[in-house]
């Protein structure tokens, strides 16, 4: 797992390199895309919502999401041919991603599907593919995979902002140090020692995260589940206040993102929280500010907006690994947990 956390800078350099000459991004899609409706599971739903985020934000294109095994399901009974169908999964064998698509393809709609597997199903399905070429990610919870896909989606947005001739030049203005802009984030984090100690003793926490730091806190929940089994959940900020506030009555402590574009609203319900609960906090940030938290987790601001996301990601993916290892669990084959991929015939 670790080696792999480590390879992300690499892999993530050579899509870029793949698909972007002159800050152009070049690749096979379909012009006149009306919507876009992203299918997957598990950390590749968690990718998407990330997706989901890029298409409206940079292509300005309605989008919307939903695991895989809810599409099998009835409530899935027609699909619109003037929507894009984005199918998402590492291993492209993924047993509901799979049923999904073939449904979707059945009833003649389009479809894309990013995978990192050519042999795979999906990818033989996929009317416009993308492979990550991330090679063979060998431990149990994805990373390398998972930062590849949401770059992906990031650039098939981009691409599609193009064709629309949106202005994306702020996006694509530091394209070609994200790489560095990684690797230098992975050597300067403060405070993880000390919040993975302090998060590895406890039984369970809630995670944060408002808008398109949401999918952040889907992730790192899950993973830290995945490597850890520490009982973690993930909220949107804006509907923590909404009921979730209660899961703070039993919990002993909480993790949010709050970066250097973090909103008054988002700073109030950091505050409003604090004067509730008694429960530990820990912010990470790319900026030393005085939340009143508990933990500071700070890592290094990226150089551009995809930049610090893919930072962020990898801090998560480290916190998590560093706080499996503090309670001497297996990363690399948890218990319970196995990739569900259709069999071969």
């Amino acid at each position: 797992m670790e080696t792999e956390i480590n390879s992300q800078g690499a892999i993530v350099e050579n899509l870029i390199n793949r698909y972007v000459i002159n800050y152009c991004v070049l690749m096979d899609i379909p012009l006149n895309i009306k919507r876009i409706s992203i299918i997957a599971s598990g950390s590749s739903y968690n990718a998407g919502v990330f997706g989901k985020y890029f298409f409206e934000n940079i292509s300005k294109i309605s989008t919307s999401i939903d695991y895989a095994s809810e599409v099998i399901g009835s409530k899935f009974d027609s699909f619109d041919t003037e929507t894009l169908y984005v199918f998402l999964s590492q291993s492209g064998m993924s047993v509901d991603t799979v049923e999904a698509m073939k449904k979707v393809k059945d009833s003649g709609a389009k479809t894309l599907c990013i995978t990192n597997n050519l042999d795979s199903t999906m990818y033989q399905l996929g009317d416009y593919r993308f492979y990550l070429d991330a090679g063979e990610e060998k431990a149990i919870a994805a990373t390398k995979t998972y930062s590849a896909t949401v770059v992906m989606l990031w650039l098939i947005a981009l691409k599609i902002a193009q064709n629309k001739h949106i202005d994306v030049s702020n996006e694509t203005k530091e394209i070609y140090s994200i790489r560095k802009s990684i690797e230098e984030s992975m050597k300067s984090f403060d405070n993880l020692e000390l919040s993975a100690k302090f998060l590895s003793k406890l039984d369970g926490f809630a995670i944060f995260g408002y808008g398109m730091y949401y999918p952040l806190a889907l992730e790192a929940a899950l993973k830290i589940r995945e490597t850890s089994y520490i009982n973690t959940s993930a909220y949107p900020s804006g509907e923590f206040v909404h009921g979730h506030f209660a899961v703070l009555n039993k919990t002993k402590a909480f993790v949010t993102f709050l970066t250097h574009d973090a909103c008054d609203y988002e700073l109030n319900i950091l505050k409003k929280v604090l004067r509730t609960y008694k429960a530990k906090s820990i912010v990470v940030s790319d900026v030393y500010e005085d939340y009143d938290c508990d933990i500071l987790l700070k890592f290094q601001k990226g150089s551009s907006k995809i930049a610090n996301i893919l930072n962020m990601i990898v801090l998560i993916q480290i916190l998590a690994l560093n706080i499996a290892k503090k309670l001497k669990r297996n990363v690399d084959n948890p218990q319970g947990l196995i990739k569900i991929v259709e069999s071969k015939e």
